[in-house]
């Protein structure tokens, strides 16, 4: 059976990412991300849900991201579990 292992997820950063480097000098930035579900219910009432996620990102993706986004800006993450 062949393995599957991949997420894309679009949200809001909850905080701004913190960037730390590993002793070999890696870079890993860890944020948090919220997304938001809107729905009606079986009487109409309209119903919203939010999922917290935190993420690490690795290497120049980290650098970019602590570079660029700061808390509340839209953002799109595509990855693996």
């Amino acid at each position: 059976m062949a393995n599957f292992n991949k997420v894309i997820l679009a949200g809001n950063l909850t905080r701004d990412p913190e960037l730390k480097y590993t002793s070999k000098g890696t870079a890993i930035a860890s944020f948090g991300m919220a997304i938001n579900r809107k729905w009606k219910s079986e009487t109409g009432e309209t119903k919203e849900e939010v999922t917290f996620v935190d993420i690490d990102a690795f290497a120049r993706q980290a650098e970019v991201v602590s570079q660029y986004f700061k808390k509340g800006r839209p953002i799109l993450i595509e990855g693996r579990l």
